[in-house]
């Protein structure tokens, strides 16, 4: 494009001022054309991402949902399993109480050196396997 014009008697020479207009008028048309791409594609751009936003709350809010479900879960095992020791643990003590009981001191003596003579026979048996 031409910046500058023949000088006529009367000014510049029409013919080409109206080129040199023509051609702006075509460039601006081209530019407003991208223009409008990128606008269009920015707007397509900033509706993904904020689809994708939406959809990773939504997967987010689902695996915190399901986190918690299973911790509670693991909760009321645990809560079960400390029932069922305690449980185990005072049907042992009464066990042993009656066990205890039911022997009379001489006996549990007895019984206990019964015990000790059983572990140092398993003892010298595993030493000598060894």
């Amino acid at each position: 494009m031409l910046n500058s014009f023949p000088m006529v008697k009367n000014g510049y020479e029409p013919q080409e001022v109206d080129t040199f207009i023509r051609g702006l008028e075509e460039a601006i048309v081209f530019y407003k054309m991208k223009e409008q791409y990128i606008s269009q594609a920015l707007v397509e751009s900033q509706i993904a991402s904020k689809k994708i936003i939406e959809e990773a709350e939504i997967r987010a809010f689902q695996i915190e949902k399901k986190a918690l479900i299973q911790m509670e879960h693991l909760k009321q095992e645990l809560n079960n399993t400390k029932k069922r020791l305690l449980n185990f643990k005072n049907e042992y003590d009464t066990f042993m109480d009656n066990f205890k009981s039911s022997f009379s001191e001489s006996e549990m003596l007895s019984f206990a050196d019964c015990l000790d003579e059983l572990a140092t026979t398993i003892s010298t048996s595993e030493k000598e396997n060894i």
